[in-house]
């Protein structure tokens, strides 16, 4: 490739690539230029300019090489300030099971610093790229064909193409893009908003960013239109025939009805330029016109189920790439339907680097509780080896030194001694996603050492962003949140990651090793997104903390189709008690007093922490305490009648210090309810765990309890490895789960039993690997964060519990 090249099409063993590099780009090579076809780990490529006339062989797709695919995502792969990008695929990296009825794959990136340096890469690979993470090309889809088409444009187009996606409504997994109000299409495109008036459908004509210029006209249309978009749109615009390369269902077939208006279908196998490829193995969509110099790449096969789903083509006008797919059409038949998916070049990439601690909080190694009451931008800590009193913490917006922003200080930044799965139903930069979760955490560890892990769980939305910085969500700052880090052994992942399967928390970063996963069975059954279970409906696991004395820790999950109602049914009957809850509640349940001993008796709002003031209506977080005992329990769902049928958990603390700063806060009712606050109360394991101490501004990663929980989470370390779950990931939208769990579950990979399991009420918290970023948001309302260090043999009995929830799922229907 070079620099002045203006496009490629390239094929990449079996699969089809067409990239087009652009010019302007001085920083990244802006260009595309593999096309693969099944079975071949390299590539076919047709690049603008002097070679646009042949094909030509890349190198090896799979590696790093330099190669034309590499090149055209190097600052996807890897950041780089002078490029933003979105990211969208149906089938996003590290997120299994993710439920939507678009098909588009693609990556739009823009030079925020220079006026008109854009690209528009379009490709049909699953999976990929992962943002900001290295090269990954899936080995699965080497056995495929595949498409990628790159395009450098205006940056005057980007408003126009994504006035055309917001008709096909893809899953947008990453966004970095700054705003701008002179971009409204964007801005609606990344926050989810895809009602439209009509038309049904949609066209928008751009063009490349040379002089010459190539024309491109995207053709959308929604899913309500019940268009079939390659007769009822695509002929209809083209006004020609069309020879389409994709694969047919029974029902749809060559149409011949209408003179000059055809459908003629490829027949497979086909040769591109001397690789074949054939249906079985092929899943590029794409067409020509016929006559005409017109190529379309599709993003839905020539099947009847598209006409009730969104989609979307790109055509572009040029005889050169006209003429090759032409011969490649004739190879066969009558039969033509190929799609292409266009790869862009980003110029930003999240790097990682070395993670050396293992936090919850503060610098200690057992557990931390902060508290951040509503209206404030400071939290509440207890922090153990002090807890015998609330301390304050620095405002949470800021990452300065803040247990918040401690513990997530390599989740929000790289290090290779910490790799972590968070996890969040609210996940950052994602809109609307569904969910039944509710989870909100994150699952550390040090895969260099043996027993150095970490688990947070917390209550904030759209918090932390992985990798990249410590941002507290702005809203968030008039909510309460919980924020919770536990230091555990890495033998107690496996045992947090089986109830973490019962609660099945939408997870959006997991960077863990294969070998330290592979170990741990629950651990790869919680990120394959596994959640099969037998009997029994609900589970219970014990853990303990890694501190000499051990924190007793017992989890309890229950899943969907269990029809229990959580408090009543599962916890007053475990605890044996009766119990006092803070949570806000329905009309349905209610304050019950029937049984002797197993009362459920409602915390009247508001209350006080530590001098904070909340209430239930900017309150998020769900706790409860026993009556009488020592047990403190987080739960990832409200009193509501709603959870009978949806998987829930509970993370039960039995310890008198921090039992008594709650018993206290239960029976604090006529507190004045303050404005939001960005500050947490925290309760610190150890000499002042007999007190509530006020954290440092939880918005800003400014080594508070809760980024020195989750610094190995939101910064890359090697010595940490762990597993992020959440109801409402970050960066990922329209998550459909029923799960309501929000944590992250981690390791030390190289420290035999060096863990952690925090639990939290945060969605979309935290953004694992991309820094700290605590969702604006959230600040509004009340919020619980439990850290607890555990034993590494811990972590399967916490993953069995969380995929109990799931269980009657799959066995009663």
């Amino acid at each position: 490739m070079h620099a002045d090249k203006e496009c490629c099409i390239m094929r990449i063993g079996w699969i089809i690539v067409l990239c087009f590099s652009f010019p302007r780009y001085s920083v990244a090579t802006s260009k595309c230029y593999n096309l693969d076809a099944p079975a071949r780990n390299i590539g076919k490529a047709l690049i603008a300019g002097g070679n646009a006339n042949a094909w030509q062989n890349t190198p090896v797709l799979t590696q790093d090489n330099n190669h034309a695919v590499v090149k055209s995502l190097e600052h996807v792969i890897q950041a780089n300030p002078g490029n933003k990008f979105i990211a969208y695929n149906n089938i996003p990296p590290n997120i299994p099971k993710v439920k939507t009825k678009s098909n588009s794959k693609g990556v739009l990136m823009m030079n925020p610093g220079v006026q008109d340096e854009a690209s528009w890469i379009v490709h049909t690979i699953p999976g990929f790229p992962k943002a900001l993470t290295g090269y990954v090309f899936p080995p699965a889809e080497i056995q495929k064909g595949h498409l990628f088409i790159c395009l450098t444009i205006k940056e005057s187009e980007i408003d126009a193409i994504a006035m055309a996606l917001r008709i096909a409504t893809p899953l947008i997994y990453h966004n970095d893009i700054p705003d701008d109000p002179a971009r409204p299409n964007l801005k609606k495109l990344v926050n989810g908003e895809s009602r439209l008036t009509p038309p049904l459908t949609v066209t928008r004509q751009i063009s490349t960013a040379n002089a010459a210029g190539l024309k491109v006209t995207i053709y959308s249309k929604g899913e309500k239109s019940k268009y079939e978009i390659y007769r009822r749109v695509l002929v209809k615009k083209l006004k020609t025939s069309i020879k389409v390369w994709t694969t047919r269902d029974k029902i749809l077939k060559s149409d011949c009805r209408i003179l000059g208006r055809n459908i003629k279908l490829i027949a497979s196998p086909i040769a591109v330029n001397g690789d074949a490829s054939s249906l079985d193995s092929d899943v590029s969509q794409w067409l020509i016109s016929d006559p005409g110099n017109k190529f379309c790449a599709i993003d839905k096969p020539y099947h009847k189920s598209q006409t009730k789903e969104p989609a979307m083509a790109v055509c572009i006008d040029d005889a050169t790439i006209f003429g090759h797919f032409n011969l490649i059409g004739q190879n066969i038949g009558w039969i033509f339907v190929l799609c292409f998916t266009f790869p862009r070049y980003s110029v930003a990439t999240s790097k990682c680097h070395d993670l050396n601690e293992f936090m919850c909080f503060t610098l200690i190694r057992y557990r931390a509780i902060m508290y951040k009451a509503p209206a404030q931008n400071r939290g509440k800590a207890l922090i153990a080896e002090a807890a015998g009193a609330w301390q304050d913490t620095v405002a949470v917006t800021g990452a300065n030194g803040h247990s918040f922003a401690k513990a997530l200080e390599h989740v929000i930044a790289p290090d290779n001694a910490n790799k972590f799965i968070v996890y969040n139903n609210i996940p950052p930069d994602i809109p609307k996603v569904k969910t039944k979760s509710n989870s909100k955490g994150v699952l550390m560890m040090n895969p260099n050492a043996a027993d150095d892990a970490s688990w947070i769980v917390h209550t904030v939305p759209g918090f932390p962003k992985a990798l990249r910085g410590y941002v507290f969500p702005p809203a968030e700052i008039q909510k309460g949140h919980l924020f919770i880090c536990f230091t555990i052994k890495g033998s107690e992942i496996d045992a947090i990651a089986m109830a973490l399967r019962f609660a099945t928390p939408l997870i959006y970063h997991n960077d863990i090793p294969d070998a330290q996963i592979n170990s741990r069975p629950n651990l790869k059954k919680l990120v394959n997104g596994e959640s099969r279970l037998t009997p029994p409906l609900t589970v219970t696991r014990q853990i303990t903390t890694a501190a000499a004395a051990g924190l007793k820790v017992t989890i309890y999950s229950k899943g969907e189709k269990s029809k229990y109602e959580i408090y009543r049914r599962v916890l007053v009957k475990k605890l044996k008690t009766s119990i006092k809850v803070w949570t806000t509640r329905d009309k349905i349940l209610k304050s019950d007093c029937r049984i002797l001993n197993r009362n459920i008796k409602l915390v009247t709002s508001p209350i006080t922490i530590g001098g904070h003031a909340s209430s239930l209506e900017s309150d998020v977080s769900q706790w409860l305490i026993s009556d009488p005992g020592n047990k403190f329990c987080i739960i990832d769902k409200p009193y509501h009648k709603s959870q009978t049928k949806e998987p829930a958990m509970a993370v039960c603390i039995d310890d008198a210090t921090i039992f008594g700063h709650f018993n206290l806060i239960g029976q604090n009712k006529h507190a004045s309810e303050p404005p939001a606050r960005n500050i947490g109360k925290a309760l610190i394991g150890g000499v002042n765990a007999n007190g509530w101490q006020n954290t440092q501004d939880l918005t800003g990663p400014n080594n508070h309890a809760v980024v020195k929980s989750l610094e190995h989470v939101i910064m890359a370390n090697a010595a940490n490895k762990f597993i992020a779950y959440n109801n409402i990931p970050p960066d990922v939208p329209k998550v459909k789960t029923k799960s309501n769990s929000k944590g992250v579950l981690m390791m030390n990979p190289g420290d035999l039993d060096e863990a952690s399991w925090i639990v939290h009420t945060i969605p979309g918290f935290p953004k694992a690997l991309t820094g700290y970023v605590f969702p604006p948001a959230e600040i509004q309302k009340g919020h619980l964060f439990i850290c607890l260090t555990i034993k590494e043999s811990e972590i399967d009995a916490i993953e069995h519990s969380q995929q109990q929830k799931k269980l009657l799922n799959d066995l009663i229907g």
